[in-house]
């Protein structure tokens, strides 16, 4: 008698385990913003005549940015081409420093996405900025040299959005480890009844 009800306890202490797994971690599917731009810069600022020289009049570029509703960013990338930039999550600096990334949304349309590679010591920081449905800018610091700002009209813009589901990784781990502990205990019920 014991042996039949063993497997049925075991069952029941597995099914705890799955709902406190998802109990504790965020809901399944969270919904992420992707989106993703490209278009063409024009140079309208500079604050030296070095960089007024030596950086293009105007660029191309393209990018996406990855984020949750509160403001979380998961994934990003910018390349602008005459600058020769090309930046992705994990990526560093020719001098190997990681870039700090700082992303803030201001609402499901606004957004600034700040790399920064250490001012202090003459390392670039960009910052990506949507002002308005129409507009992007990219600002350049570079050390003691001064500031560039890139200027994105409404003419040139393209901007695509899509809402993305991503399941939890914790809540798929429970998941499988509660169905696969379930299906053992049944296994192991089997045998002891037919014993």
């Amino acid at each position: 008698m014991n042996q039949v009800r063993l497997p049925k306890v075991s069952v029941a202490v597995i099914g705890l385990v799955v709902a406190s797994v998802f109990h504790t971690t965020p809901v399944l599917g969270a919904i992420l913003t992707r989106q993703e731009f490209s278009g063409d810069f024009t140079l309208v600022d500079a604050t030296t005549p070095f960089l007024t020289n030596f950086l293009p009049e105007e660029s191309e570029y393209s990018g996406f940015v990855v984020y949750s509703k509160d403001g979380t960013l998961s994934d990003w990338e910018l390349s602008v081409n005459n600058l020769d930039l090309n930046l992705k999550r994990g990526s560093s600096n020719g001098s190997n420093l990681t870039p700090d990334v700082d992303f803030e949304l201001d609402s499901g349309f606004n957004w600034s996405l700040v790399i920064d590679f250490g001012i202090a010591f003459d390392a670039p920081r960009y910052t990506l900025e949507r002002i308005s449905g129409s507009q992007i800018t990219l600002t350049g610091e570079v050390g003691r040299a001064g500031t560039y700002i890139y200027q994105d009209s409404a003419a040139n813009i393209t901007l695509s959005s899509s809402s993305i589901s991503v399941p939890e990784p914790n809540s798929l781990v429970g998941i499988l480890f509660g169905v696969g502990a379930i299906a053992f205990s049944r296994k192991a019920g089997e045998t002891k009844s037919e014993a």
